[in-house]
Order: C-alpha cells, then structure tokens, then sequence
C-alpha cells in the first residue's frame, strides 16, 4: 500500500487534535498520494476512520456506485466524502441518489477540500468513509 515514508509538500495542519494512535488523520496530499499519519500511500485512497484501503481510480469519470458500495456497506457511515482531484465537473446525480436511498450524507468536492473536511470530521468522532482521487 505504501511507498515511501517521506513527507510531501502540501501539508494539512493539526492543532491539539487527540486521537488514541488509530485514527487515519490525513497529512498531506500531492504527488500521486496522500501522507496518512506516518505513511505516505500511492494513488487514490478509501479512508475509513480506523483503515486505509486502495481504490483502483485514477480520473473522476471512475468513481461509481459499484466501486463505493461495498465501503458504505462496510461501516455503515453517515457521511461520504468524494473527492474528485480538481473541481466537479458533473453533478453526480446517481451517487447522490443511491447516498439518499440508503440514508447517508455525501458530499462531492475537490480532493483538497475533502482531504481538510475529513480532518474535521474525525476530530469531531464522525463516523465517515472518504474516497479520495491522487492529484499530480
């Protein structure tokens, strides 16, 4: 899953963040991965609160309910962050009416802003799935 251990420019600040060593803060994002807590993983990521997983993605048009479904089965969370690399460029009409069906918020941003909104949402005991594009 990882490729090396070391640090990557872009980096997500934490302030007084308690965590009990388990939880996957992300700290960092670019080069073609994502820096989560000590471990620098290449490519495109799920994060679980508490488990990492590759996702074989690679551009936006990939994400797909298929690909999703079984994370959203797997922890049952009440939020999904997608993001996309850069900016939406579609609507995600079928994403967002399979996360209603199955009573789950999603929402769908930048890579950048989901990375900074997990952040968050871990500080604050969420419990939340990201999928997460790699940007260059």
């Amino acid at each position: 899953m990882g490729s090396s251990n070391s640090p990557i420019d872009k980096i997500v600040t934490i302030q007084n963040f308690e965590s009990d060593g388990k939880l996957k803060i992300l700290r960092g994002y670019a080069g073609g991965g994502f820096q989560v807590n000590d471990e620098f993983i290449a490519g495109s990521i799920i994060l679980y609160p508490r488990a990492v997983h590759n996702f074989p993605i690679t551009q936006e048009a990939e994400i797909s309910i298929e690909l999703l479904e079984p994370h959203l089965n797997a922890i049952k969370p009440d939020m999904v962050l997608i993001g996309v690399g850069e900016n939406p460029k579609h609507l995600y009409k079928p994403l967002r009416d399979y996360a209603k069906k199955i009573g789950v918020g999603i929402d769908i941003m930048s890579t950048s802003s989901a990375c900074r909104t997990w952040n968050v949402l871990l500080s604050e005991g969420r419990q939340v799935v990201a999928c997460l594009l790699a940007i260059p």
